[in-house]
């Protein structure tokens, strides 16, 4: 999705005048999380009727260990549609290798919150599904399809699928936690 906007507003040639020609330029090399911002504060920028409030993530304060592995999706799902950041990164280890939908992988919970703040601050809404989890020990296994909705800066709703592939780990009275998210990739 983000190649897509990339590539789309790459075809303004960069030496066009005006803001959005700007704006390309000074999307040119940046991190997934720093884009998702930038595109964010267009809308901002635009009038599209956010506040400052609304352009950023707010937190529920739900960052509750979840001690049952059926329920780790529900409440990643919840957390994200809420935009929760906090309650997000809490489903994360301290050490987790999280792989985002570009390819580059992050180590820790400060770079996991980095990459998913740009993305919950335009609100995106997803569904779940196909859970299927392979347990071994203290150590799971998990795969899921997924539908995400989100609204582009003209207003137009964008519609995306994929899928997850997850290792979770069991830490007892502090819940099942991500230990490798690869959101690169399809669970098919």
């Amino acid at each position: 999705m983000l190649n897509s906007i990339r590539n789309g507003c790459r075809e303004v040639p960069a030496d066009a005048p005006g803001p959005r020609a700007r704006a390309v330029a000074a999307a040119e090399g940046v991190t997934r999380a720093r884009f998702l911002r930038l595109l964010g504060a267009g809308f901002l920028a635009s009038g599209a009727g956010l506040s400052a409030n609304d352009l950023f993530a707010q937190t529920t304060g739900d960052t509750a260990p979840v001690t049952e592995l059926e329920k780790v999706y529900d409440a990643w799902q919840e957390r994200f549609n809420a935009g929760d950041l906090e309650g997000l990164v809490a489903l994360y280890a301290e050490d987790v290798t999280y792989i985002n939908p570009d390819g580059a992988t992050l180590h820790g919970k400060a770079a996991t919150r980095g990459d998913y703040e740009g993305l919950l601050a335009l609100k995106p809404r997803i569904e779940i599904g196909n859970r299927i989890h392979v347990l071994h020990q203290d150590i799971a296994l998990s795969t899921n399809h997924w539908t995400l909705e989100l609204t582009d800066p003209e207003g137009k709703v964008q519609n995306l699928t994929g899928g997850g592939i997850e290792v979770l780990r069991d830490y007892g009275a502090d819940g099942w936690q991500f230990i490798i998210d690869d959101a690169s990739r399809s669970a098919s």
